[in-house]
């Protein structure tokens, strides 16, 4: 295959660098596990990994390819061996797929879009494959977490681990406009993307984004000097958000984060314009963690109550 399928992503050069060695070189490993926050580029890397080792088709049509990244659960008919009923969303179920030898390609490869979908024992069943491998076979899980609630230390122990981090705003912005984005909204873009480039790609389609942002900036500014009551209301208000986004439409953006994200650039700014005051530096670091401490089951509001009580104490 003379075309380069790792060509056109933005960032990650060290994974880029890797992948495209152990390509050309046949030094794959049976299993990789991709580790990043959400939409930094990992599934977009699985794919371009899974495109140069199955150059016979697209993806999308390649029998020797086996994929799921949706947002629901997995059952556990959809990856052991011998499902009880036949798999809802595949022909055949992973370790049946895995089992059978590559029907036009050299091998064959599955990938598992954040495999903390899986339950443990779901993820137990995994592991004897990943234990077992078949030769010529390569599965790629993806996760933005290692917290052993989410991918079993068994899980990890029997993959390379390749961590992804966010890429810089010049890239993001080029990123843009190759997809003819304008110039100042590529630029917006980039800057509230917080080096996730696949969020930014999203988000081009989103009339409403950025005056969402501009609109969470302008409702933390607001905060500062105020008293403790209106940092409680707005955690409250969020809160509620965050509530029936959780028992609705999924499709959507967490509210608790994308208004995180916003009050991140906000800080960010503010400590750059005044690099001399210790506090914004202090407030930036307590939203990441508040945003980390989400990640780990902690009552959203209560998360959010402290970070806000934080805040208003600036002016």
């Amino acid at each position: 295959m003379t075309e380069d399928a790792f060509a056109g992503i933005a960032g990650h050069p060290a994974v880029l660098r890797l992948l495209r060695s152990q390509t050309e070189g046949g030094r794959l490993s049976h299993a990789y596990l991709f580790v990043g926050e959400p939409t930094l580029g990992k599934t977009t890397v699985a794919r371009a990994l899974a495109r140069t080792l199955l150059p016979e088709a697209p993806l999308e049509r390649h029998p020797d390819f086996w994929e799921d990244d949706r947002r629901d659960n997995l059952k556990i008919d959809e990856i052991r061996l011998l499902p009880d009923k036949q798999p809802e969303h595949h022909q055949q179920s992973l370790q049946a797929f895995l089992s059978l030898k590559p029907a036009v390609g050299g091998r064959r490869v599955a990938l598992i879009a954040n495999a903390g979908r899986l339950a443990d024992a779901i993820q137990g069943i995994l592991l004897k494959t990943l234990e077992e491998p078949h030769p010529n076979r390569v599965i790629v899980l993806t996760t933005p977490s290692l917290s052993p609630f989410v991918v079993l230390p068994t899980v990890v122990s029997r993959c390379q681990r390749v961590a992804f981090h966010g890429v810089p705003m010049a890239e993001i912005a080029n990123l843009l406009r190759r997809q003819d984005v304008p110039e100042e909204r590529a630029l917006a873009l980039s800057e509230l993307a917080r080096g996730r480039p696949g969020w930014a790609v999203e988000a081009a389609g989103d009339a409403s984004v950025v005056d969402r942002h501009r609109d969470w900036a302008e409702r933390l500014e607001g905060l500062f000097g105020r008293p403790a009551d209106a940092a409680l209301r707005l955690a409250a208000e969020l809160d509620s958000a965050n509530f029936s986004w959780r028992g609705g439409d999924r499709g959507t953006e967490d509210p608790v984060q994308f208004a995180l994200g916003s009050w991140q650039v906000a800080l960010r700014r503010r400590m750059l314009d005044q690099p001399r005051r210790a506090d914004w530096a202090r407030l930036l670091e307590l939203s990441y963690d508040t945003a980390g401490y989400l990640e780990q089951n902690v009552s959203p509001r209560l998360a959010l109550e402290c970070f806000l009580l934080e805040c208003r104490k600036a002016s």
